[in-house]
């Protein structure tokens, strides 16, 4: 029965998740303390840089089968998701506060009435839905990590260094609220794990940490906009206030 049960919820869940709980921010940033710069003719966006051995895919009781077999090409996949999110969900954004944006390859320089938005993601984790259905409180959790730069000009002054932080959360489980047994006893619906479900303004993704790398780019944005907002580059009613992360 308990294999039932798993087979059953496993495609409901992982379509659900991350839950609603999940949340994103900012952990640290610095700013320079010069006033007055000039605003950007244009924000250039790399491809945040990921390595092989920053993403731990999910490979529990509760993972679909995958379609594709190598788990090398579905970790490079896994890679190429987050980054698409992080870099969409930045230029989109920036786009709104009236800047003109362009994603560009690493090879192209700015130039000195360019700013330059660069970074690295430190950690890729799926973590264990199973874990986070039946325990909660942070076990199993998944997380996404960044550090995203910003340059100015082609001399590359740095002006900005932002981290991020992105995880499912800490809501109780389904032993905690319903009692160890009452999972794998039928105690637990389709309907209960759709009605947690994050609902979010962000686009919809396949994996729960490339909505994680989506959100993590708008608390990006939303910090440059309190940052831009000094500089006199926009308006005050344009600043979104970024989520601290603790």
């Amino acid at each position: 029965m308990v294999k039932n049960w798993f087979h059953i919820f496993a495609t409901v869940l992982l379509a659900a998740c991350p839950l609603a709980c999940s949340q994103a921010g900012v952990r640290h940033g610095v700013l320079t303390q010069e006033k007055n710069l000039s605003r950007p003719a244009r924000i250039l966006i790399y491809d945040f840089a990921v390595s092989d051995r920053d993403i731990a895919e999910y490979q529990g009781i509760m993972r679909q089968q995958p379609s594709v077999k190598d788990p090398a090409e579905r970790e490079r996949l896994l890679a190429k998701e987050v980054k698409d999110a992080l870099a969409d969900e930045m230029v989109d954004g920036l786009r709104l506060l009236g800047f003109t944006v362009e994603r560009v390859n690493r090879g192209i320089k700015a130039a000195d009435n360019d700013l330059l938005i660069d970074g690295q993601f430190l950690t890729v984790d799926e973590g264990s839905p199973l874990k986070r259905l039946v325990i909660g409180f942070g076990s199993g959790t998944s997380v996404v990590q960044t550090r995203a730069q910003v340059y100015q000009g082609a001399e590359a002054r740095k002006v900005l260094e932002i981290a991020t932080h992105a995880d499912s959360g800490m809501l109780p489980g389904a032993a905690a609220t319903m009692g160890a047994g009452a999972a794998v006893q039928g105690g637990l619906t389709a309907g209960m794990v759709v009605a947690n479900a994050a609902v979010s303004s962000v686009k919809t993704y396949k994996s729960g940490v490339a909505r994680m790398a989506a959100s993590s780019g708008d608390q990006v944005v939303r910090y440059l906009s309190e940052f831009f907002v000094t500089q006199g580059w926009i308006r005050q009613d344009q600043v979104r206030k970024a989520r601290i992360a603790y």
